[in-house]
């Protein structure tokens, strides 16, 4: 990669975190009545996962470890598991992400 992809890669990473972390600091509204379907971002970086989400879907997180954690840079974090289930559509939805650090394993699902 030369210099000038190397610089768009960073300021394509840099404006996705900030997007995303400008988002956290409002309260979570539903997703944009688009008719779009939920993605599938379980297990995904949630930058990448935001991605997914256009930028523009106001998302929750919830601590996959319950200890309330705040994410502050979503570049360190996962995705666990995601509500709504992927594939139903995001009409006036809240989008909800629960989330551990990137180097921490998802816990199982309660049976």
């Amino acid at each position: 990669m030369n210099h000038t992809g190397t610089v768009r890669t960073v300021l394509a990473t840099a404006t996705a975190v900030t997007a995303l972390a400008v988002s956290l600091v409002g309260p979570a509204a539903p997703a944009r009545a688009d008719g779009r379907p939920m993605p599938d971002v379980t297990g995904k970086n949630l930058v990448a996962a935001y991605g997914e989400l256009n930028y523009t879907t106001a998302v929750r997180f919830r601590d996959g470890r319950g200890a309330g954690r705040i994410v502050l840079w979503p570049a360190s974090w996962k995705v666990c598991g995601q509500d709504p289930a992927p594939g139903t559509p995001m009409d006036d939805r809240k989008i909800t992400l629960t989330v551990v650090k990137a180097t921490e394993e998802c816990a199982a699902p309660a049976a």
